[in-house]
């Protein structure tokens, strides 16, 4: 039975060595779609890319973007990502980096503010005005020259561009008509437990002792953040992992209901249906 792919930046730098890869980042000149997976994948890593021409189909979750350049695109951990690999005429510029390049200094405010409310999003997708698209491009240009001369301080230089990307992009998001808000990291930490375990784990109480808190305030703090219970965000995870996996048609309703660890299929089924309204086997028709 499958499961959902895990791509790491590890596997990328053994298996790709002409990537520009460097400590807990990967600096892409050219994207390669043959990088990654052909089937919907999940990642340990974050991801900034600017198209700069032709387009490209990218999914985040279940939601299709057919993008054309000059756009930005941001990625997350949490989401279930995939690429339409049909499309060969593009050129995109990427940096993917773990949270840890992220933080490892002390990071304004501003940047851990915006850096959470892209990741609450479990991505973000924006076409660029020209001088957008130019401002993005100096930034990258900064990049690739620290990556080129490799100084000891060439990482701390990426990263301030990262930070700088980020303000960008959270820019972007509240311009074009969603105004950000502070997000408490306890909802991130949250969401990225939820990815990780919903198969196995369904319950709030769980979820409060993984994070070491109490459910009740985990439930306030999740609700107030996002306007979502806590529960709601656990059965919308289940059931978006359960809506990938029956869209590969060579997998049964019973495996799939095995491989969420569901008892067996008729319980799969009645869970499925409490929260989409309809059976596994109806969505799977409507494919």
């Amino acid at each position: 039975m499958k499961n959902i792919k895990w791509e790491t930046l590890d596997r990328l730098k053994n298996s790709f060595s002409e990537l520009d890869s460097h400590d807990r980042y990967i600096y892409m000149p050219v994207i390669n779609l043959a990088y990654y997976p052909a089937e919907p994948y999940r990642c340990n890593y974050y991801g900034i890319g600017v198209l700069q021409e032709g387009e490209i189909i990218f999914h985040i979750d279940l939601k299709e973007y057919h993008i054309q350049a000059p756009a930005i695109i941001f990625a997350d951990t949490t989401s279930i990502k995939r690429w339409d690999k049909t499309r060969r005429s593009y050129e995109m510029e990427t940096i993917l980096f773990s949270e840890d390049f992220l933080q490892d200094k002390l990071v304004e405010n501003n940047v851990l503010t915006a850096f959470s409310d892209l990741s609450n999003l479990g991505g973000f997708v924006s076409e660029l005005s020209d001088e957008e698209f130019d401002n993005f491009k100096t930034i990258f240009r900064i990049i690739e020259h620290a990556n080129q001369i490799a100084t000891s301080h060439h990482v701390e230089v990426v990263r301030g561009m990262v930070y700088s990307m980020i303000n960008e992009i959270a820019y972007l998001y509240e311009k074009y008509g969603n105004k950000t808000k502070a997000l408490n990291t306890i909802d991130l930490r949250f969401r990225q437990a939820v990815a990780h375990y919903c198969k196995t784990e369904r319950s709030v109480t769980f979820y409060a002792a993984h994070l070491h808190l109490h459910p009740k305030y985990l439930s306030q703090v999740v609700s107030a953040e996002t306007g979502l219970t806590a529960s709601e965000w656990i059965q919308n995870q289940v059931v978006l992992e359960a809506k990938i996996l029956l869209q590969d048609s060579s997998l049964s309703i019973n495996s799939i209901a095995e491989n969420m660890n569901f008892p067996d299929a008729s319980t799969f089924g009645k869970y499925f249906k409490r929260y989409e309204g309809i059976t596994p086997k109806q969505y799977r028709n409507t494919l």
